[in-house]
């Protein structure tokens, strides 16, 4: 606002400038003039270095009075500053602004014809420019207003981000100290005594090995027993804790897909077709590695607001896909990435194939036969 209005002051004191230079006056009178509109220069730089709304209020005011003064003494036409003073005190006090606006047509009441038009016109344009940066003003106040409720909003979620996040992992904590209490517990109960009672059995044994062998045999006997049963319970009892190879891979590989959406913004997906436990920890690795590459890339290059990721177990082969949805290539020049990728799969007799034809596409084939996997 306040170059805005500087700038049109400059040019109003140009016109009066020119005005009187080709009326005519003497050469006092024009040195007048040049003395009052470098005045009336400092005086408004004046009110732009002043801070405090007051200062500034009281410094517009002596701007007025000294308008009103060089109109009586040096030239009528410095009255036509007066809108741009009075535009200046309503925007430090825009609820005035209406008294402000009947104060500026005041001097309409006692300028001549000549200099009636051109008060008119500039107290019109004035004021016409005022109103239109005020609104500018109040659309920009509102989206600031708008942004800091938006970065409100966004530190909220962020925290509660945070505290379910947190809470994810305190449950999984709790979760496993559970299994591990309830793991202790029944080991505890089958195993523990098991081997407590072939222990007593043994010690026994080693009482009547000299006095009686017949019987201290068939406590070892009973003891052997015991352990054998007690070992094969432990067998039976991590059996069941061990997840499935399918369940370890697809869960892996959806965790590290999730997380990379998470990251950086992409919509991220994963599905699985087939008998995917036929699958062995070496191919899900080489599955794993080279969808982590594929991800990298898609960051790096596309420009892909989405990537989804397929597994699927077919009658000769494994297939890994990752698409999305960015920026194709005609023409896929290798680089170390697809190349590592490629050396990955051909490890165990397998393939990589790249397209760009919509979108972006990377196939690892993966032979299988019939046997599982490895």
């Amino acid at each position: 606002m306040q170059l805005w209005t500087m700038g049109n002051k400059l040019l109003a004191l140009a016109f009066i400038m020119a005005s009187a230079y080709f009326a005519d006056v003497t050469a006092a009178h024009s040195s007048l003039l040049m003395l009052l509109a470098l005045l009336y220069i400092a005086l408004s730089m004046a009110v732009r270095l002043l801070g405090p709304i007051k200062a500034k209020t009281g410094a517009i005011g002596s701007v007025i009075l000294f308008l009103l003064a060089a109109s009586a003494y040096g030239s009528p036409l410095f009255v036509l500053l007066l809108p741009f003073s009075a535009c200046e005190l309503a925007f430090l006090h825009g609820r005035r602004r209406a008294m402000l606006q009947a104060g500026s047509l005041l001097p309409l009441l006692f300028l001549r014809d000549g200099l009636l038009a051109g008060y008119i016109f500039v107290a019109v344009a004035a004021w016409f420019h005022y109103l239109l940066y005020s609104a500018q003003l109040m659309k920009a106040i509102g989206f600031e207003e708008e942004l800091d409720r938006l970065r409100m909003k966004q530190e909220r979620l962020a925290r509660r981000l945070s505290d379910g996040q947190e809470l994810q992992r305190s449950s999984e904590y709790t979760h496993k100290l559970e299994e591990r209490n309830r793991l202790s517990q029944e080991i505890h109960d089958g195993v523990g005594h098991s081997m407590t009672g072939a222990l007593i059995q043994m010690e026994a044994a080693k009482r009547l090995l000299a006095r009686d062998p017949e019987r201290a045999g068939q406590l070892l006997d009973n003891a052997i027993g015991i352990s054998k049963g007690a070992i094969e319970e432990i067998r039976l009892t991590l059996h069941r804790l061990k997840p499935p190879t399918e369940q370890l891979g697809m869960s892996r590989l959806r965790e590290k897909v999730e997380s990379f959406g998470m990251s950086s913004g992409l919509q991220a997906g994963v599905s699985g077709n087939g008998d995917l436990e036929s699958i062995g920890p070496l191919y899900w690795k080489i599955i794993q590695d080279n969808v982590t590459e594929s991800l990298t890339n898609v960051l790096k290059y596309s420009g892909a607001t989405a990537v989804h990721v397929e597994v699927s177990v077919l009658k000769r082969y494994i297939k890994a896909v990752v698409t999305d949805n960015g920026r194709g290539k005609d023409k896929i020049v290798k680089g170390l990435g697809l190349k590592g990728m490629e050396e990955r799969a051909a490890s165990v007799g397998g393939t990589v194939v790249a397209d760009g034809s919509r979108g972006f596409s990377v196939t690892t084939l993966l032979p299988y036969g019939d046997k599982p996997a490895q």
